[in-house]
């Protein structure tokens, strides 16, 4: 079509052309010469032709081409090619469901103008030149990443739609829902399509590890696993405790399909920190074996229980051994019992006692009570290093003021155990109840004059035959027995005015008044217990030669025809009894607590320390410094700094590259060492891909929406197909312009009309 730039109103041009033709016909009537009527009209045709063509040269015609350009429209299919579209919960396996899925709804009914391009995704995205070159070895799934890609990449034609196809297992911290209302924005829809079940996949996992921090060397301790045993129901599994290449327990279990708890029983056979694998054989079909396996760590310590026993009876014509043997000896019975004596120097008129200062046995050293270096500790910290203190008859001079609290802070404090056996300075007799050991001593005493030397038989009440110290066999009625017929008389005791509220009396004299002769109470975090007889020659001669069987039976019980067994089991399980709260405890100062075990290299590790002081009350003034590494090697990786709201030393630091270490909190003060504790943490590649294997349909449901996009399954067919084509962009329009006035016809034409013209008129004469 032909255009002109400048267009006049048509008026003008009627009014312009009427004048035209007014003098163009007046010039023809009038001319001079004049010719035929034919000849005249020819003239004017040819002047007004190419009067017209210069008008129209001045009119700036253009010749007008219409020019379409269709669009196409540009598919994006995003295939996520993580690790975990390796589950095979769908035919052929989550990828291979994707890549015939996209196929058959895609490739196979696209339209000519449909561009479909393919991009592989996990951590980062890669064109693909076709479908099945997508492998599924990615370490994460990123789709708001590979959204954030697509929308960035520079492109000649926009993207009419994206369609993602994957399990929906978004590892990534960024919300791929924000990053698609940007595509909503820019009108692009994204159509997802999920591949995978949200079935649980086969899977065994060990997801807890019980058991004590700190146990016995020797001594069954028990392990209680927890684990989930996804699509095994009532399969056998083979299950083993390790440590290092020796297996300590192995065994098999039967799963339940579900969560279920697993104890295993084992007997460490080395001290200190020990650091033990649980693992359970991989079972066919299981989809992730790395979390089969689980570390962890004990403290396997030294049960021994630490007695420090002082007796004030010297040594007596009548005995063959020294006073202090017989409980020594009974106590040492036990193995894992041992025990420090001191015996008592000097009376209570200030002569020196006759008194043994030797074993016969073993020639092993005893030491008084007063000894600077080897009696009584002078301070807390080598009291601490005893777990039960036994006062047999040791006068009140023997100690000083600190010495006497550091007792009281044994027991309340820090859990530990004190006995008090009677005689003459022992009790209200010895000035105690005046003493701070007033407040840890289970019975109330009288003042000075409250010994008694008369025989006495022993009671127990009803509600003591079920007390550890007294419950010799699960039999009751062999243990009445033992202590009803074969317990012997006592000769002596202190007078107490009763048992103190919460204590528990374990016996009693039988005579006249009850005076409590055995009670036993909780005092703080220890126990305590008071025996107002005596254990020696004076008022136990009996006690501790006699209560036992004969050895030879046809014989006469004495001392030397006694085994002594009862006397013995008696203070062992007193001994054991009044040290329960110490025995299995690491440290007494420190306690070291992580907020987790199991870390990701590189991510923060935070930890709480508790410290007490010597008093046993939460320290603030002390210096805690963490040190990381193995057995043999360790490196301070930070300084925790006291909380006084929380009353606990906090420090953080970064997790070490993969692998097992030991955590170790140090406590100083002073720059004195006052404890350490520790505990395993291990140091792992978490794979978040593989951890749970469940499909998320609803984040790809919430992709699709935010887009205004459509949610759709592996298994299902779109319920608007054409939608996936429909948004093809419409066609560019393009209008081409000619110029016409500058064509060389044009002016030749213009030129032969007029030369025409101009040579008819000259042929007939015309001016």
């Amino acid at each position: 079509m032909i255009h002109f730039t400048y267009a006049p109103d048509w008026r003008w041009l009627a009014v312009v052309g009427f004048a035209a033709v007014v003098v163009l016909g007046a010039s023809y009537y009038f001319g001079r010469g004049r010719a035929e009527q034919p000849v005249r009209a020819f003239l004017v045709v040819l002047r007004w032709l190419a009067i017209a063509l210069v008008v129209g040269c001045l009119l700036d015609p253009q010749w007008i081409e219409r020019v379409v350009h269709p669009q196409k429209a540009r598919l994006a299919v995003l295939i996520d090619a993580s690790k975990s579209m390796t589950t095979r919960d769908v035919p052929g396996g989550r990828l291979a469901t994707a890549q015939a899925w996209a196929q058959r709804e895609l490739y196979d009914p696209k339209p000519a103008n449909v561009e479909v391009s393919a991009f592989a995704f996990s951590q980062s995205m890669t064109a693909l030149a076709e479908l099945k070159s997508a492998s599924p070895t990615g370490r994460v799934t990123e789709i708001s990443r590979a959204l954030e890609n697509l929308l960035a990449a520079p492109a000649e034609e926009p993207w009419s739609g994206v369609v993602i196809l994957s399990d929906g297992i978004e590892t990534s911290t960024q919300s791929p829902e924000a990053v698609a209302r940007q595509f909503r924005r820019r009108g692009i829809p994204i159509y997802t399509v999920v591949t995978g079940t949200t079935n649980d996949a086969k899977d065994v996992v060990i997801e807890n590890v019980q058991v004590k921090r700190a146990v016995p060397n020797e001594a069954p301790t028990r392990v209680v696993l927890t684990v989930r045993s996804t699509g095994f129901s009532n399969q056998l599994a083979a299950i083993k405790i390790a440590r290092d290449r020796e297996v300590l327990v192995a065994q098999d279990v039967r799963l339940n399909g579900g969560s279920q708890q697993i104890e295993l029983n084992f007997t460490p056979r080395q001290k200190g920190f020990q650091i033990y694998d649980v693992s359970l054989a991989p079972l066919p079909g299981e989809w992730l074996t790395s979390n089969n396996y689980r570390r962890f760590a004990l403290e396997v310590i030294d049960p021994t229980i630490r007695v420090l026993y002082m007796e004030g009876t010297p040594q007596q014509s009548s005995s063959p051994i020294p006073e202090w043997k017989y409980l020594r000896d009974a106590l040492q019975s036990d193995k894992d019992i041992k025990v420090t004596a001191l015996y008592r120097q000097k009376g209570n008129n200030g002569q020196f006692l006759n008194t043994v200062d030797a074993d016969p046995e073993t020639n092993e050293r005893i030491y008084p009570v007063e000894h600077p270096t080897h009696g009584f500790p002078k301070t807390l910290a080598g009291l601490l290093e005893y777990d039960v203190v036994i006062h047999s008859d040791i006068k009140i001079s023997s100690f000083d003021q600190e010495q006497l609290e550091n007792i009281d802070r044994l027991v309340e404090k820090h859990a530990g155990g004190f006995v008090m056996i009677g005689g003459n300075s022992a009790f209200g007799k010895g000035g105690y109840h005046r003493t701070i050991l007033d407040r840890i001593i289970p019975v109330a005493m009288e003042s000075e004059n409250d010994s008694e030397v008369r025989p006495i038989r022993l009671a127990v009440p009803p509600s003591a035959w079920s007390h550890p110290l007294v419950a010799f066999s699960p039999d009751r009625r062999e243990t009445q027995a033992i202590w009803t017929d074969k317990f012997p008389t006592l000769y002596g005791m202190n007078r107490v005015e009763r048992a103190k509220p919460g204590a528990t009396i374990l016996a009693e004299d039988e005579g006249p008044g009850g005076n409590v002769l055995i009670a036993v109470q909780q005092i703080g975090k220890g126990r305590s217990m008071a025996f107002t007889s005596d254990t020696t020659r004076s008022w136990g001669r009996d006690f501790e030669t006699l209560w036992g069987e004969r050895i030879n039976p046809n014989g006469r019980l004495t001392e030397s025809n006694c085994d002594s067994r009862y006397y013995r089991q008696f203070w062992v399980n007193a001994v054991r009894w009044l040290a329960a709260g110490r025995i299995g405890r690491t440290n007494s100062a420190v306690t070291l607590e992580l907020t987790q075990g199991y870390v990701s290299p590189g991510s923060p590790v935070r930890t709480g320390v508790k410290l007490r002081s010597e008093t046993g009350q939460d320290g603030s003034t002390g210096e805690v410094t963490l040190f990381l590494g193995s057995n043999s090697s360790s490196n301070a990786v930070a300084r925790a700094v006291y909380d006084s709201a929380h009353r606990t030393y906090f420090a953080e630091f970064t997790a070490p590259p993969v692998g097992s270490y030991i955590l170790t909190a140090v406590a100083t003060e002073r720059g004195m060492r006052l404890g350490e504790d520790r505990q395993l943490l291990v140091s792992e590649v978490v794979d978040p891909e593989m951890a749970d294997l469940r499909a998320r349909p609803e984040l790809m449901a919430a992709v699709s929406r935010a887009s205004g996009g459509e949610a759709f399954a592996w298994n299902q067919k779109p319920t608007n197909a054409g939608a996936l084509f429909a948004r093809v962009p419409p066609p560019n329009i393009e209008y081409r312009h000619t110029p016409l006035w500058d064509r060389s016809w044009w002016l030749a034409a213009v030129l032969g009309l007029l030369t025409v013209e101009w040579t008819v008129r000259r042929w007939r004469g015309m001016a």
